[in-house]
């Protein structure tokens, strides 16, 4: 019986334990899993990002409950639906703002919208707080064993929403920066297949010139930029013991281009003298 938890709220205000006491009120034996609460506001895409990390490594079958919510109260509607997260089979409860499309691999299996309002906390939800009126509550119970169809009714076609994708050619990659993590580690949207085989590469990032490329950060010395493939095999812009994003001044968003070393000339052919010709 877990749910997951991914929100905007932060942990300053009593938002985040009254969706808890609303869940365990609805299903005591839920067991609730903090991904994050330090999503910035209103960025479902940052949203997606965590959770998209995390999901595939818990339990088939995890309810994954997600809270950005900047259009909550209006004509948006409430979803649940069973999806597939990094190959993982699990379930999602959120608004229907495009964060599930970022989410599965592909079209969610099934998708409903929450218009149940017996699984709600109470029939007349709050305009501003459906994270502890709607989603916790349908969220515990699903993890409890309810089923979608138990919460909601068909959803139709969900809101579109999609990753930014790198263009990739003959002399290198552009792409972008997607996250910046709390040490100052930027990945970029630059899968490691795209630079399969390529052989050497050097990266530009605002104003700086990325050189060197390793396995991890403890490859450089301390203080030394270098590019890495990251725990998500995406491309990773870092310091070794230090802040990348303060030290070279990269935001979220900031362009990256990735430019292939040139092929070394093959040596020039020696001609030989046939035996016949001696």
């Amino acid at each position: 019986m877990i749910v997951t938890l991914t929100t905007d709220f932060g942990l300053r205000d009593g938002y985040v334990a009254a969706m808890k006491g609303a869940m365990l009120a609805a299903a005591p034996d839920v067991r609730a899993v903090d991904v994050t609460h330090e999503v910035p506001a209103q960025d479902v895409m940052a949203a997606a990002f965590v959770l998209r990390g995390a999901a595939p490594f818990f339990p088939a079958g995890t309810v994954h409950l997600a809270v950005v919510d900047p259009g909550v109260g209006t004509l948006r509607r409430a979803i649940a639906a069973r999806l597939v997260v990094g190959g993982t089979p699990c379930r999602f409860v959120g608004p229907d703002n495009g964060i599930l499309p970022l989410l599965a691999d592909g079209p969610p299996v099934e998708a409903v919208v929450l218009d149940r309002p017996g699984a709600w906390r109470t029939p007349v939800p709050s305009d501003t707080f459906h994270g502890r009126d709607v989603f916790g509550p349908v969220a515990a119970a699903l993890a409890a064993g309810a089923a979608l169809d138990d919460v909601g009714s068909p959803a139709g076609p969900l809101a579109p929403l999609h990753w930014p994708l790198p263009r990739v050619d003959a002399e290198g990659v552009e792409g972008m920066v997607l996250h910046v993590d709390r040490f100052g580690n930027c990945t970029t949207n630059i899968p490691r297949e795209a630079l399969a085989g390529r052989g050497g590469f050097k990266a530009y990032v605002g104003s700086s010139v990325l050189r060197r490329h390793a396995p991890s950060y403890g490859h450089v010395a301390a203080g030394e930029p270098l590019t890495l493939f990251g725990s998500s095999g995406h491309l990773e812009i870092a310091v070794n013991r230090g802040d990348a994003a303060a030290l070279l001044s990269v935001v979220r968003g900031a362009p990256v281009s990735v430019v292939f070393e040139a092929a070394p000339a093959p040596p020039p052919r020696t001609r030989t003298r046939s035996a016949s010709a001696a």
